[in-house]
């Protein structure tokens, strides 16, 4: 058994409930507690309501909250929000500010980190060390799709994080390894896309047998069947996730997001190969939270059946038996 790697929520997973109002902050932390998670990702901007500020109550009665439920503050996801002014983007020195008021907020809650986005900067980031030095919370920043550890602006961030004395660090999004369309994408391009079921099979299969999209474009595909073809070669690429990828960030891996989109009965990802990320990480020595983060409630239009917290329960039982343990 490996008890390094301990199992995460990210709240976000639970968008359809919270701004439904069906279930409250508190309903969705019992439920990870019901659903066997140990740790808790905040999106800040999503339920805090005096964000980007939140007043000392409301910190407090979360940390209350926290220790009712026996639930550990692992991540607080903070967001740039480039857009806070009509008429500008944020400048450097605004940036830099509302980091630091992330930091010091999650240092107050008991996070280990804040997780920031890669419109921060590799300059503004290098700046950030020493703040985050001294409030004593290290700062990630989240690598998703389409981004990986080749991306030019990634090289330099990789660069940073090596000398961040654990300051500095990397999310990785299983988004970067995904191979397949999943089922809710299919659903949606069958009903949205007016695609015919039998072909959007077809796509998914010869996509997976190693097709180009060249080869797949040329085919005898309606306009909806064409879009769908640039989407799965725009979202999963070549259809064989580069494992490698790992070997670069997890030196600096602070956290990790679990991403999926849909679990069936079998509790098997189909999409992302957890089946050899997982051994991978363990093996690493990794310790540290994955988070699941499940993505298929935007997909709800199309896939009506799709229940949260069933799919966040398959999600925990496949990893559990990945990693050796019940």
């Amino acid at each position: 058994m490996n008890n390094n790697i301990q199992l995460s929520l990210t709240l976000y997973s639970l968008t359809e409930e919270y701004v439904s109002g069906r279930f409250t902050l508190e309903e969705c932390l019992a439920k990870a507690q019901e659903m066997g998670y140990k740790g808790i990702e905040l999106v800040a901007c999503q339920m805090i309501p005096e964000y980007p500020h939140p007043s000392r109550q409301w910190m407090d009665t979360f940390i209350n909250l926290l220790n009712k439920y026996d639930l550990h503050p692992v991540c607080y996801s903070a967001y740039i929000d480039m857009g806070t002014h009509s008429d500008r983007d944020l400048n450097e020195t605004e940036i830099i500010q509302s980091t630091i008021n992330d930091l010091t907020y999650a240092e107050y809650m008991g996070f280990d980190l804040v997780r920031t986005q890669h419109a921060i900067s590799p300059a503004i980031y290098e700046k950030m060390l020493p703040y985050a030095k001294k409030i004593g919370i290290p700062l990630a920043i989240e690598m998703h799709h389409p981004h990986n550890p080749d991306v030019p602006v990634w090289k330099e961030y990789l660069k940073l994080m090596a000398k961040g004395d654990g300051y500095l660090g990397v999310v990785p999004d299983f988004s970067i390894f995904a191979e397949n369309p999943h089922f809710p994408h299919m659903q949606q391009a069958i009903q949205e896309y007016d695609c015919r079921k039998e072909k959007v099979e077809e796509i998914a299969a010869l996509h997976a047998a190693g097709h180009t999209e060249e080869e797949l474009s040329a085919g005898d595909y309606t306009a909806g069947e064409k879009k769908f073809i640039k989407e799965v070669y725009d979202m999963y690429g070549s259809g064989k996730a580069n494992i490698k990828w790992l070997d670069d960030v997890l030196p600096y891996t602070l956290y990790i997001h679990g991403k999926f989109w849909y679990m069936g009965p079998d509790e098997i990802d189909h999409v992302v190969p957890c089946d050899k990320l997982l051994p991978e990480i363990k093996k690493s020595g990794y310790k540290g939270y994955i988070a699941s983060e499940y993505e298929g409630h935007h997909y709800t239009m199309y896939c009506p059946d799709l229940d949260s917290c069933q799919q966040l329960s398959r999600w925990v039982h496949m990893t559990n038996r990945i990693l050796g343990r019940s």
